[in-house]
């Protein structure tokens, strides 16, 4: 490679640049400066101009005043309060303007960084919470050991062929659900509906001695004991008429190995469909503080039921929801 003949065509490259640089930079300047000189020209007459007329007006204002004329001296101050006033609300719209879209821009990017899509679904499900409670108050009636149903509390009964009485309200959708297991293949017994309070509380009585006796423990340990599987009068669901206990035509002892019946299995997997929830689950023990009862299945509604299977919650969880400020 022949770097000579490269260093001098660049030589040339460079000088006829530098050629031209000088011939048209002095004319680009001169042509700005010519520019210049007549814009400073117009803009020079125009001033002087403009303080003629100035110093003229201000005769004619003087002239009038002096004549006892104030009319030209008032529209005078008016025109230059109503100058001010534009200026001023010019200055405040465009400031403003800027103000109110970098607050909004602040704001926006706040809202954006801050918001936590976890705490939007958790206020998202205290919503339609608190709206399925509102819509459905009587049948979502919370009955525990903590919250006895009152001794007034009454509801219009339903016989069923069984012997065995329920709320009539949740009639048709039981027909529907215990027809639907039946046409899934299964066979099913209703063990328990509604009891009354004579009736609870001799079950919790038994349930007391059962483990006194079982365990050689103290009437008082044995009650505290109780109330994981049994509650005592006026603390039970099944007061309510809206509890009713479920399981396959020959279960003979219900406990806990009552869910892997192929019934109990359908009624857990699809109870809610037909407003009913099973009520205690295993893996809510610790907030239901009642063993795991899969035979056990509350009436709260469709919309009720729907909702808190959809989003794995206990009655317990439900009203922690609808209390939330």
């Amino acid at each position: 490679m022949d770097w000579q003949k490269i260093l001098n065509t660049l030589k040339k490259f460079f000088l006829g640049i530098w050629e031209i640089l000088k011939y048209y930079v002095p004319l680009i300047i001169q042509k700005i400066w010519d520019i210049l000189k007549i814009v400073g020209a117009f803009l020079g007459r125009t001033f002087s101009k403009f303080i003629k007329w100035l110093k003229k007006y201000i005769r004619q204002v003087i002239k009038h005043t002096k004549k006892g004329d104030y009319s030209l001296l008032i529209y005078t101050a008016l025109a230059l309060v109503a100058i001010i006033l534009i200026i001023v609300l010019l200055v405040s719209a465009i400031g403003g303007g800027k103000k109110k879209k970098k607050s909004t821009t602040e704001a926006s990017t706040e809202e954006i960084t801050t918001e936590d899509p976890a705490i939007a679904q958790h206020n998202q499900l205290v919503t339609e919470a608190k709206t399925i409670y509102q819509n459905n108050q009587s049948l979502l009636i919370m009955v525990s050991n903590t919250s006895p149903l009152d001794a007034s509390y009454t509801f219009e009964h339903h016989t069923l062929n069984c012997g065995k009485d329920i709320d009539k309200r949740s009639l048709e959708n039981l027909r529907s659900m215990l027809q639907a297991c039946n046409d899934a293949g299964n066979e099913y017994n209703i063990i328990s509906a509604y009891r009354d309070r004579t009736a609870q509380q001799t079950l919790f009585d038994n349930e007391v001695s059962r483990i006194v006796a079982a365990e050689g423990i103290s009437q008082e340990e044995a009650t505290q004991k109780a109330y994981n599987s049994v509650q005592p009068a006026g603390c039970s669901e099944h007061e309510t008429g809206l509890a009713i206990d479920l399981s396959s035509l020959n279960t003979t002892t219900l406990d806990q190995y009552v869910a892997d019946d192929a019934t109990n299995q359908w009624l857990m997997n699809n109870s809610y469909i037909y407003g009913f929830i099973l009520r205690y689950p295993a893996d809510k023990i610790a907030i239901t503080g009642i063993d795991f009862e899969p035979w056990h299945f509350r009436y709260v509604g469709v919309e009720a039921a729907t909702f808190m299977y959809n989003n794995n919650l206990c009655l317990e969880e439900f009203y922690g929801l609808i209390n939330e400020q």
